[in-house]
């Protein structure tokens, strides 16, 4: 028995790389400017320069902020505990293998966002997330996110930042070809992409 694991385990874990199905939901919020959600010991910072201790080289840093993309990161007495990149209105964003969002006009898209390692288990997502629907509400009107269906933290801290679901979606990829991408909203099956285009087309991103 011990010799068929050792057989199997390689063959699972190739498969695994092979076969690639994931899932996801879409969310919106209107926003409106008020007050801060960012305590008093914490500071949010638009991080215009790379430097050494970011979680990407410069090259992507560069290519990311080209883009249409900003870097806010939350600060604790003087640390960085917590970053956030942030898609303007007209960028182009992945969302999940061959499917993109255009950020509709007077919206925003939150992404890529993380707690450092020491730091989580602290609320400083919830932070980070009130911080940006304050700095970006003054000139936007809706605030867009995607989160994995497996990130039960993250889908939570969403929800109780006011994100609501619009879609959910599926993607299965095999070999790097994707072979299907698809997307459930009011319990109907369609193609994921036109989904996500019509979310572009929407002048608050709430389609």
């Amino acid at each position: 028995m011990k010799t068929l694991r050792r057989w199997l385990g390689p063959i699972k874990r190739r498969l695994m790389r092979v076969v690639e199905a994931k899932s996801g939901i879409m969310l919106h919020q209107p926003v409106k400017p008020g007050a801060t959600g960012v305590r008093a010991s914490a500071m949010l910072a638009l991080t215009t320069k790379y430097r050494q201790g970011l979680a990407l080289s410069e090259g992507e840093f560069l290519r990311r902020t080209g883009q249409g993309n900003v870097l806010y990161e939350l600060f604790v007495d003087g640390d960085p505990v917590c970053y956030g990149w942030v898609g303007q209105g007209g960028s182009r964003v992945g969302i999940l293998h061959n499917l993109k969002l255009t950020v509709p006009d007077r919206a925003f898209y939150i992404w890529d966002c993380a707690t450092l390692p020491d730091h989580r288990g602290r609320g400083h997502f919830q932070t980070l997330l009130k911080g940006l629907l304050e700095c970006q509400g003054a000139s936007s009107a809706a605030a867009l996110a995607a989160v994995d269906t497996g990130n039960t933290a993250s889908r939570k801290a969403l929800e109780k930042a006011g994100f609501k679901p619009m879609f959910s979606y599926f993607s299965l990829r095999v070999g790097g070809r994707v072979l299907v991408s698809l997307a459930i909203r009011d319990g109907k099956l369609m193609r994921a992409q036109p989904e996500f285009d019509r979310v572009a087309g929407n002048a608050l991103g709430a389609a």
